[in-house]
Formats: C-alpha cells, structure tokens, sequence
C-alpha cells in the first residue's frame, strides 16, 4: 500500500497532463489547418 498510493497518484496527474497536451495537439493543428485553407484560397483570387 505504501508504494501503490503514490503511483496511483502519479499515474492520475500523468494520464491528465496527457489529455491536456493532447487536446492542445488537436487545437494547433485545427488552427494550423484552417491558416493553411486560408492561405490557398485567398492566393487562388
């Protein structure tokens, strides 16, 4: 019990930080997505 205590604990913060990279990920690359749109769409013109 000693052990497992703190490695849950540590799992729990690294699973979250995880998530929270990750949604981070997916908005830089929406973002990057829709500059990159942009910028074919408006050099078409």
């Amino acid at each position: 019990m000693f052990a497992a205590i703190p490695a849950v604990i540590a799992y729990n913060r690294f699973a979250a930080r995880s998530e929270t990279l990750i949604s981070r990920y997916y908005t830089f690359a929406d973002e990057f997505q829709a500059i990159l749109h942009r910028k074919v769409h408006t050099s078409e013109e």
